[in-house]
Formats: C-alpha cells, sequence, structure tokens
C-alpha cells in the first residue's frame, strides 16, 4: 500500500486495533480508551510517514551528501505535523507544491482530518477530555492516508521527473 514497508506495517497495526474494538459495545468504556490509545498511534503514524515520504524525495533529488544528512535530520525533528506544517514543508522542497498540497488537504476536509487526530491526540496526551470515537478515527484515518499517498505518489513521484 505505501512505499515504505515500516509504515506498512504501523498502518495494518492500526486496522488491526480498529478491527479488535468491534469485540466490545459501541458505548463500552474499553473501547472508548482503545480509541484514545488508536488516536496516539494514528498520530504518530502521520509524523513517521510525512519523514518517510519527504526522505524519499530527498533521496531521489540529491546523492548522499552532507545536504542530503541534514535535510533528514532536520525532517526527524518534526512534530505536531498538521495541515499547514505539512503544506509549508512541501513548500520547503518546491515552492510550486505548497498550492498543489492546499489544494489537495482542502478538499474532502482532508486538512480537517490531520488536524482533528493531533488535536485529539494533544488533548489525551494532557489528560483534557477527548471526543474521540473508533468511527470517527477511522473516516479521519481513511483522508489521512489519501494525504500519505497523494505525497508518496505526486510529490515523490513530480521530483524523479524533475531530475
Amino acid at each position: 500500500m505505501f512505499n515504505n514497508t515500516e509504515l506498512n506495517r504501523q498502518y495494518n497495526r492500526i486496522l488491526a486495533l480498529i478491527s479488535k474494538t468491534e469485540e466490545f459495545e459501541p458505548d463500552d468504556e474499553l473501547r472508548s480508551h482503545l480509541a484514545k490509545y488508536i488516536c496516539v498511534l494514528c498520530s504518530g503514524f502521520i509524523e513517521n510517514s510525512i519523514y518517510h515520504a519527504f526522505s524519499d524525495i530527498a533521496n531521489k533529488s540529491c546523492p548522499p551528501s552532507v545536504v542530503l544528512t541534514y535535510t533528514k535530520s532536520q525532517l526527524f525533528k518534526i512534530q505536531n505535523a498538521n495541515a499547514e506544517k505539512i503544506r509549508e514543508l512541501a513548500k520547503s522542497f518546491n515552492p510550486d507544491w505548497y498550492d498543489m498540497v492546499r489544494d489537495f488537504l482542502q478538499t474532502e476536509n482532508r486538512a480537517e482530518a490531520i488536524n482533528y487526530i493531533l488535536r485529539e491526540r494533544h488533548n489525551i496526551a494532557h489528560g483534557k477530555d477527548s471526543d474521540i470515537t473508533i468511527g470517527k478515527l477511522e473516516g479521519y484515518l481513511e483522508k489521512t492516508v489519501e494525504v500519505i499517498k497523494y505525497i508518496e505518489n505526486e510529490l515523490v513521484n513530480n521530483t524523479a521527473q524533475i531530475n
């Protein structure tokens, strides 16, 4: 599904946990706690996906060098990869990509999906109330996957055509 085997592993783990929640009643407290845990995993998955997708772009853009090493070290530091950070990151690689990514994120509430997962993860991590449910999470994860695949397919392939 994804270009990176680690992302495939993480995604499949999340899907398996979502599937496990079906064993519980919708109003079960344990299901609610699982939804929160899965939300945290989804947030990590987003950050890892952004790192790997943009690392692939860097790898295809330049041979191993100090610049490549620096780029990857900066990508590794990205946290809370919300929609705006993703747009800005795309722009830092190629200014033309900002509009492309912005338009894709705005379509079908993809930006909202990513921002929701990150906001809820923040609430959960800081002991605040969260209205996350498995149903919401599944829908938002699907939108997030669309964004990751877009970056992998459009931006990474766009890089290959430029070089």
